[in-house]
């Protein structure tokens, strides 16, 4: 893992993105991966303890062993289908009608880091697709791992200046604003990778980051 503190950090995540279209539907495997500079076992309870979770998420609620069910911030929960600790988890993500996959990987490095997968298996109605892309699921995670590394400071030693803590006045904000339109923008370069045309992806790129509240893509660089 590099440590000179070089990357910015809305690139601090590599993504990677599978699209399969499905006749109404179109099914997506979102992964984003990033080095946090602890331990997986140090990790972990950020990841699993709601009192832990509540000062970098929000509010989780449940029993978060394996085959328990949970409540977590914004309407969502699921069932908790396998926890190999401090390595793996598993579960449902659920809101709405939907019923997702979520898998959570925490593998060991050699400097005593670790890499932190997370990769969210979804179903999006084909019109839903068509309007935002892979950013209508993606960028909530990507603003779930700023908030992790903030508040653990596992991207200090590798990301240019302070990681911010991607709060509502901050996401709001014109710092919050170039981190969204970053993320758009990588996302529908992701689309694009995976086979979407070129058109049909920047027309979702500009609608996520509306929706998010960035308004037009002008200052983040691509």
């Amino acid at each position: 893992m590099s440590r000179d503190g070089s990357i910015p950090a809305m690139d601090a995540v590599r993504r990677g993105l599978e699209i399969e279209a499905d006749g109404e539907a179109v099914r997506l495997r979102i992964e984003l991966t990033s080095n946090i500079a602890e331990s997986p076992a140090q990790l972990w309870p950020h990841l699993t303890d709601p009192s832990e979770l509540s000062r970098w998420y929000g509010p989780v609620g449940g029993d978060l062993r394996e085959g328990g069910e949970y409540s977590a911030a914004g309407g969502a929960g699921g069932r908790i289908l396998e926890v190999s600790a401090p390595h793996k988890l598993a579960l449902t993500w659920e809101y709405g009608t939907n019923v997702d996959s979520l898998l959570l990987r925490l593998d060991p490095e050699d400097d005593g880091t670790t890499e932190l997968s997370l990769v969210h298996t979804c179903e999006m109605p084909r019109e839903i697709f068509a309007q935002y892309g892979p950013g209508a699921s993606a960028l909530g995670w990507e603003i779930a791992l700023l908030g992790l590394a903030a508040y653990t400071g596992g991207w200090a030693a590798t990301c240019q200046g302070e990681v911010p803590q991607p709060g509502p006045q901050w996401l709001t904000g014109p710092e919050g604003a170039d981190f969204v339109r970053a993320w758009s923008i990588r996302w529908a370069a992701a689309s694009v990778a995976a086979g979407t045309e070129e058109e049909a992806a920047r027309r979702g790129e500009l609608a996520t980051a509306t929706a998010y509240g960035a308004g037009p893509v002008g200052s983040a660089a691509r």
